[in-house]
């Protein structure tokens, strides 16, 4: 076969390539992202001290919630007065929840005892109570606005 000839093909290839993903596009389009998106501004409460950081975790429904191993956006943020602000921008409309911790000592982990028990600060979005594990659905809310405040009020067992 001649270097033009298959020049030619290749151009046909291509063309109908273009063309079938065209008709496929209109036969099927793709959904639009509903509304839009916001900013959640978390506001973490009831830190007994200043020392160390706050360290936040954004959760969808398919997240496993509330494991902070999660890779989703997780942040640190210097504490003031006792609290601190968690700030998630560009946040597609939908249902979330929190996780935070005070992370007295600086070191990004969460610590417990040798039991298993929290030796820092922690709390969820929602404020559900504190004797059982929660599920995703005890402390979810719903972004629908560009600004959605939320209130963590942090628990301490030591």
């Amino acid at each position: 076969m001649s270097n033009g000839r298959q020049i030619t093909l290749l151009k046909k290839w291509r063309l109908a390539a273009l063309l079938s993903a065209v008709v496929t596009a209109a036969i099927h389009p793709v959904p639009m992202a509903s509304a839009g998106t916001g900013t959640i501004e978390a506001h973490v409460i009831k830190l007994r001290n200043n020392h160390g950081q706050v360290i936040c975790t954004l959760f969808t429904p398919s997240d496993k919630f509330p494991d902070q191993s999660h890779e989703g956006m997780t942040m640190a943020v210097p504490i003031k007065n006792k609290q601190a602000t968690c700030y998630f921008r560009n946040v597609r409309y939908g249902n979330y929840a929190i996780v935070a911790f005070h992370d007295e000592n600086h070191d990004g982990e969460f610590n417990q005892n040798w039991l298993g028990l929290p030796k820092e600060g922690f709390g969820f979005s929602d404020n559900p109570g504190t004797l059982r594990k929660p599920v995703f659905d005890d402390a979810k809310f719903i972004v629908s606005q560009p600004l959605m405040q939320v209130t963590i009020k942090l628990n301490y067992w030591f």
